[in-house]
């Protein structure tokens, strides 16, 4: 950490040290936090080939995917930042409330229609008997029927206008949504294609790991109060144990923050694994 004059602030650990490359990033701290406290093997030893530069066979189609999936998610997190009065409620309730404004529009048109029918005909019968005052008041209700239809036939094309595009965008973000799904799916097949390769590409070698690590001298690991040291299969099974063989596997140019007691000291930790190593 820094002050704001660009010292360094009281109390502040400074470490000159290369870069992190390849692998640090899941690799850098033990024990592991994420994606879980007790990652994989695959996923330990997918950071360990990276370290060293190397590639499975999913790696191109990966990358694809996952920029694929990122722009998706930038575009969805834009949308969702749009101005509240410029997206429509897509909500299933919004959308019952659009066709049943639909709904009650067209019963209206067609009982005007049928009130404007009756009335022309009854303007006809009046006017054939000669009856021009009947004539004139029924000519006169037509003419505030058929206002009253031109009303209600503008309304429900509005809110067919409306519901149509409700709908367009409903269907826009399921559409949308499962195309992210899709594509959620396809990258973590795809991550956990690459997790397999490395886990049978470097098994051997982690488990020759685990193995020397099970051979260390008791007072040199967490280990000190038990008779004997453990097995290979017992380590398997540790988090901390498998991702001390990972880093000891991968080729990390900056140091490993080590917050376990499983060695003596940072210069145990940091012969065993062949990287600088710093203790807290």
């Amino acid at each position: 950490m820094r002050a704001d004059d660009g010292t360094d602030a009281p109390g502040t650990l400074r470490i000159d040290c290369p870069s992190p490359g390849p692998g640090h990033d899941r690799l850098g701290r033990v024990p592991v936090s994420a994606p879980s406290p007790s990652p994989s093997r695959g996923w330990l030893l997918a950071a360990a080939g990276r370290s060293h530069g190397r590639r499975s066979p999913v790696a191109d189609d990966l990358a694809r995917l996952e920029a694929k999936l990122a722009e998706h998610r930038d575009d969805a997190a834009e949308e969702a930042e749009a101005d509240e009065r410029e997206r429509p409620d897509t909500s299933a309730a919004a959308l019952r409330d659009a066709r049943r404004r639909v709904a009650a529009a067209g019963e209206d048109e067609s009982r005007l229609r049928e009130r404007v029918a009756a009335l022309r005909g009854r303007v006809n019968a009046h006017r054939d008997a000669g009856d021009d005052e009947a004539t004139a008041a029924a000519r006169e209700e037509l003419v505030s029927a058929a206002t009253e239809l031109s009303e209600v036939e503008t309304e429900r094309v509005a809110a067919e206008q409306r519901l149509s595009a409700l709908e367009r965008a409903v269907r826009a973000e399921r559409d949308g949504r499962e195309a992210r799904l899709k594509l959620e799916d396809a990258v973590e097949n795809r991550r956990r294609e690459a997790r397999a390769h490395f886990a049978a590409e470097l098994g051997a070698e982690f488990e020759a790991a685990l193995r020397d690590l099970a051979s260390l001298p008791a007072t040199a690991t967490a280990t000190a109060a038990v008779d004997s040291p453990p097995e290979p299969p017992a380590l398997e099974s540790d988090p901390v144990a498998r991702a001390l063989a990972a880093v000891r596997l991968a080729d990390l140019s900056a140091p490993v923050v080590l917050s376990c007691g499983r060695f003596s000291d940072a210069e145990a930790a940091a012969d065993w694994l062949g990287v600088p190593v710093v203790r807290c």
